[in-house]
């Protein structure tokens, strides 16, 4: 069956780009194929920094026949009183590529209409690649991408061929004046030849002999050998932090592990220095002894393989890590000079946010947030609290932080323990920032959690308060990110919070410095909030989607809504569940049609025993008692006791009785009834189950 390989080759892309690209062209070959009737077996893409590809294996010869039915016009307008088509008819049929012979008139329950059969399909698979082919290769979504010349034509870097291969032979086209062929090219420095192509097989096995590894998965499994080499040679363990480990495979052709070392004198560095050093800035990996201690060592890899021996790429590793490793040192002195209390006096010349002012004036705000919370939650916690949260950001003043973005907080640990600040301060500073990303350690301290819930809530009352609320994929503040991390740590921590409360106060603590609705913003952040604990609970099936609406309308705690959410969940298949739903919806829909909200009612004009019962129910329970002392299983037996009484009151009352008093009382009753079902939860929310 035929093939077809595309290789586009260009200067060397971001290692970033190269996995996404690659899955791109499979992606976007698939969608093409499946949609011009041309299937193929098997898609297989991939890259290196100079060259991305796929091959599209057992492709059919010619495009699968397929017709497709098409409504057009109404049939006044597109047929004469004689029943030949108008000039409306025949320009649509033209226009979508109508079959005439197929276009009738048909009667479809809207009236009368044109119709008509599309024959698509027939072509042959090469001319169908040929018109798809360049159209993917010029459609490749990178991050940021560059035009060069004079041409149009953009990608991550100037391209400087197109392979092009199609069952053995040339399948020509031209992109910004660079003509599709059947050659690719080795190695930019150690084969850098012109090498012929004629099937996938042959592309790889070509491109290895000179010196180019083409699918990433082998490059990551050379890489782990040879670093397997390397440990078992020189004695030490190699940090294979997998994050690196694929970067670094998409920044070679040829991987080649080279071991180096930096002069001991820099282990006095905190290691995080010298890991953020290696690992972020050079892309070596750390090395450690069995015992797990840093060593002076590191592991790089690279796109060489020189005959003479690996001396010269070792001294250069050496050297220019030598020379990160000296402006390190250097700083870490010089912060140590400035107390971190003249860094907080320093934040005041810094602008966070234009509307929001200073970075000082931010962390005033989210410090009376912090205090507010040790108050509450640990009133022992206070004063270190307040000192956590006041130096949680001078470290961003430091001449370390400045070069070193990555280790804020970190750093300002360090200086905090160096000015012999109390522990739990000093994990404060740097436990605020937790959780960075999804699966990051959360902090353990009070102080920590308590400082790093205040600081995303500012962060994300001031981004409201100003209008700055993330749509769709667009969140420059982090706010989604901000919200699950208060939520993982409440959750973590077992942190009894009301979250309206907290947002009250951090909006109160910005009314000085923007104007904007309280009560709205209030809402719109406390519902943004509890949506992101909504998709947390619903994803590791702890609760399901209708119950959490259901039951997150009563409290802003999350602890709370998560505990009744999870109740109420295990309950929802119950018959006694359903019926009380049932209800639920039922009672609202007649309340709403007599616009009725009086919960007042009285025994004396009670007719029926069904009345009797619901109204006895209703008088001898407590469930917004055991809610509030959070016996939810109790109160769901309360709740579930209703359903046979409200079922049989439903069978047998009828609620708009002729005598306006009678039914008056009957309303009240039942409106008393849902406000007893509401303390639960709003039943509305929740979609009964087929029997």
């Amino acid at each position: 069956m035929p093939f077809y390989l595309l290789e586009i080759g260009c200067e060397e892309i971001p290692a970033a780009f190269v996995p996404s690209s690659a899955a791109y062209l499979k992606n976007e070959f698939e969608k093409q194929l499946a949609a011009y009737g041309l299937p193929a077996e098997e898609i297989v893409s991939g890259g290196t920094p100079r060259r991305l590809y796929v091959c599209l294996k057992g492709l059919p010869e010619r495009q699968i026949d397929r017709s497709e039915l098409i409504m057009g016009p109404p049939a006044r307008i597109a047929f004469s009183e004689n029943g030949e088509l108008t000039e409306v008819g025949r320009k649509f049929a033209e226009s979508k590529g109508l079959d005439i012979s197929t276009v009738k008139k048909i009667t479809t329950p809207k009236g009368d209409y044109l119709q008509g059969e599309k024959k698509t399909g027939g072509g042959e698979a090469e001319a169908v690649l040929k018109e798809i082919a360049p159209r993917i290769a010029a459609g490749v979504p990178f991050p940021k991408s560059m035009r060069w010349g004079n041409g149009d034509f953009r990608f991550a870097r100037p391209v400087h061929w197109f392979l092009s291969v199609f069952s053995g032979k040339t399948l020509d086209f031209e992109i910004d004046g660079i003509k599709a062929s059947g050659f690719t090219f080795g190695h930019r420095f150690l084969a850098p030849g012109k090498i012929a192509v004629k099937d996938f097989e042959q592309y790889k096995s070509a491109l290895r002999e000179a010196f180019v590894i083409a699918d990433g998965e082998e490059r990551v499994s050379m890489i782990k050998e040879q670093a397997a080499a390397l440990e078992k040679e020189c004695g030490f363990r190699i940090r294979l932090d997998g994050e690196l480990l694929e970067t670094v495979s998409n920044l070679v052709e040829y991987p080649h592990c080279v071991a180096g070392a930096f002069d001991e004198s820099f282990l006095a560095l905190p290691k995080e220095v010298l890991i953020t050093s290696m690992k972020v800035h050079q892309k070596y990996f750390p090395v450690e002894s069995d015992s797990g201690v840093l060593m002076n060592r590191f592991v790089g890899v690279s796109n060489m393989l020189p005959p003479s021996g690996d001396g010269l790429i070792r001294q250069g590793y050496e050297r220019v890590l030598k020379a990160r490793l000296n402006d390190a040192s250097f700083f870490f002195g010089n912060d140590r000079t400035v107390p971190l209390q003249d860094r907080v006096e320093a934040l005041k010349k810094v602008v966070y946010q234009e509307k929001l002012g200073t970075s000082y004036e931010k962390m005033v705000r989210f410090r009376k947030l912090a205090v507010m919370l040790a108050e509450k939650l640990a009133p022992e916690k206070i004063q270190t609290t307040e000192t956590a949260a006041t130096l949680a950001k001078a470290d961003l003043m430091s001449e370390m932080v400045y070069e070193f973005p990555e280790l804020q907080g970190l750093m300002g640990s360090y200086y905090a323990r160096f000015e012999g600040r109390p522990e739990n301060v000093c994990r404060a500073i740097f436990e605020h920032y937790l959780p960075r990303f999804a699966g990051d350690a959360l902090p353990e301290t009070d102080e920590g959690r308590f400082v790093s819930i205040a600081d995303k809530t500012d962060t994300i009352a001031g981004a409201f308060a100003a209008g700055m609320i993330p749509t769709g994929n667009l969140d420059p503040y982090g706010l989604r990110r901000g919200a699950i991390g208060i939520l993982s740590i409440i959750e973590d921590a077992g942190i009894r919070l009301d979250l309206r409360e907290l947002t009250e106060a951090a909006l109160a603590g910005l009314e000085d410095k923007i104007k904007f609705d309280r009560a709205a913003t209030e809402n719109k952040i406390l519902g943004f909030i509890m949506q992101r604990w909504r998709q947390m609970l619903v994803s590791r099936g702890t609760v399901e989607g209708e119950i959490f609406d259901a039951v997150s309308g009563g409290s802003a705690d999350p602890i709370a809504v998560m505990n009744l959410a999870a109740v109420l969940t295990g309950a929802r298949s119950s018959e006694n569940f359903q019926i009380i739903a049932g209800s639920f919806k039922r009672i609202n829909n007649i309340l709403k049609k007599n616009s009725w909200t009086d919960t007042s009612y009285t025994a004396e004009l009670f007719r029926t025993d069904e009345e009797k019962v619901v109204a006895g129910l209703i008088e001898n329970q407590n469930i917004k008692e055991l809610l509030e002392a959070e016996k939810n299983y109790d109160a769901l037996d309360q709740l579930m006791k209703f359903a046979p009484a409200v079922n049989a009151f439903f069978d047998k009352v009828m609620v708009m009785a002729e005598d306006e008093a009678v039914r008056a009382n009957r309303l009240g009753l039942i409106a008393r009834l849902r406000s007893v079902f509401l303390y639960v939860g709003n039943f509305d929310a929740i979609t009964l189950k087929d029997k």
